[in-house]
């Protein structure tokens, strides 16, 4: 007797959309950058299942030295509220202790400091950089 088989899908229903970037420190420590995109004014569990999906396979892209080091995870342009049950920050890089910078915007920085790591929090692109290169440059020297 044969089995059956029911075949599925991996692909999400969202229309969140994303952009990735690495930047390289000073002792050239990878740095990765990822932006979400998101036009609507609500969530739906795809939308939430597809940032968990993209910043943990982000986090171990292997780059030609090695993984990233530390991740800026950029939701300025996602218009909803993210809530705490998000796990959008990757484990590997908790557990790891790497630096992370959350990229939010500037009217939303209580909301979000009242259950993100409060030093992960910023609303500049700059500043994050900038925090995380001296932290990874004062690690190694």
């Amino acid at each position: 007797m044969a089995y059956t088989l029911t075949p599925i899908s991996l692909d999400l229903n969202t229309d969140m959309t994303h952009t990735c970037h690495v930047h390289l420190s000073r002792d050239r420590h990878i740095i990765g950058i990822i932006e979400f995109h998101k036009a609507g004014y609500a969530f739906q569990w795809e939308d939430l299942e597809y940032m968990r999906r993209k910043t943990d396979e982000f986090s171990l892209i292997p780059a030609p030295e090695e993984c990233i080091a530390a991740i800026v995870i950029d939701i300025r342009n996602v218009t909803p509220f993210i809530d705490q049950e998000t796990p959008i920050i990757p484990w590997r890089l908790v557990d790891e202790e790497c630096p992370i910078r959350l990229l939010i915007p500037s009217d939303r920085v209580e909301f979000y400091a009242g259950f993100f790591e409060p030093t992960w929090i910023t609303s500049d692109l700059n500043t994050a950089l900038a925090e995380i290169r001296t932290s990874l440059d004062n690690f190694m020297h």
